[in-house]
């Protein structure tokens, strides 16, 4: 509840009566606890992170700049207008330079690098910082783009999409037997960076109804040893889609042999969709269909993705496919 509180938005000056006109600045809490006051709605803004969400918002008349990394993304590569925004380089590795020549009125970036959000603020720029760690969070960041974008109603339709979603497979997950129920390790950037009990990848474990075996670690990125893993024996892997290496590296590792997962074949690697917008519950479908094919109806899942797919991208249903 704290975390999810850190993000939460007070809209300065707002009146309560309805016959008042809107409040035209919101104050913002940022994942660093900083609070930070800004005009609504944002004209000029350079999204680091949470790209993903501007045809969720429709606010592309309002983009100056992007990060590198979005010109790849699964979601955004089918819109022509992504060609007409420069890129400012990444997160990790800004071009203050040409970021500064845009003129944002706010930058939006990871708080996983606090010395870059502290830098840029150093040079004038108005700056959240955000990195949701559940899917309440990422609820609550929806909701904050809702505001500052005066876009609040297409942000609750958004989020009851999303639930309404997550809740059809956590109920569908509830039929599935203690005894059946599979473990499943997500693996990171390396093989022994996996994904413990903190973050978005552990929601997604537990709504499919599966267990993490990392889950006691209170980390969200913990690098473990292949014993641990061996140890661990999960049933499935799933890889991060930018890894760098993928299911046949796994499968060919003499000392992955010992793992129920490789023997059994059952390593996936992730489509390259983002955590960090209404994807992840596409993911989420995705996840259900590889962990348990004999509990989840395919057609089902791949209609619930379509539809909700169309619904916060506007754009057909062809990011990856249930294979």
């Amino acid at each position: 509840m704290v975390r999810i509180a850190a993000f939460f938005i007070a809209i300065a000056a707002l009146a309560s009566a309805a016959c008042c006109p809107r409040a035209d600045a919101v104050t913002v809490r940022d994942a660093g606890g900083k609070e930070i006051e800004i005009a609504t709605p944002v004209k000029r803004v350079v999204f680091l992170s949470l790209y993903e969400l501007i045809p969720v918002f429709d606010v592309w008349d309002s983009v100056v700049g992007l990060n590198r990394w979005a010109y790849d993304s699964e979601v955004l590569k089918g819109f022509p207008r992504m060609k007409e925004i420069p890129s400012v380089g990444t997160a990790d590795s800004v071009n203050v330079e040409a970021l500064l020549a845009l003129r944002p009125d706010l930058v939006i970036t990871w708080s996983y690098k606090p010395e870059v959000a502290e830098f840029l603020i150093r040079k004038g720029l108005a700056v959240i910082s955000v990195y949701p760690e559940s899917l309440d969070e990422l609820y609550a960041i929806l909701d904050m783009c809702g505001t500052l974008f005066q876009k609040e109603e297409r942000a609750a339709e958004i989020k009851l999409l999303m639930r309404e979603t997550c809740a059809r497979l956590e109920a569908k997950a509830s039929e599935i037997p203690p005894e059946k129920r599979r473990k499943v390790l997500w693996l990171w950037q390396k093989p022994t960076t996996v994904s413990g009990g903190v973050g978005l990848q552990q929601d997604l474990i537990r709504l499919i109804g599966a267990l993490n075996p990392a889950g006691a670690i209170r980390a969200k990125h913990p690098e473990v040893s292949m014993e641990s893993i061996v140890a661990w024996n999960p049933d499935v892997i799933f890889i991060w889609g930018n890894a760098r290496y993928g299911p046949k590296d796994i499968l060919a590792g003499s000392r992955w042999k010992a793992v129920k997962a490789v023997r059994e074949g059952r390593v996936y690697k992730a489509p390259t969709l983002s955590n960090w917008s209404p994807a992840i519950t596409g993911m989420a479908l995705w996840m259900a269909w590889k962990t348990y094919p004999e509990y989840f109806d395919r057609g089902a899942l791949e209609d619930m993705a379509r539809q909700s797919r169309q619904r916060c991208f506007g754009v057909p249903f062809d990011g990856f496919a249930f294979d």
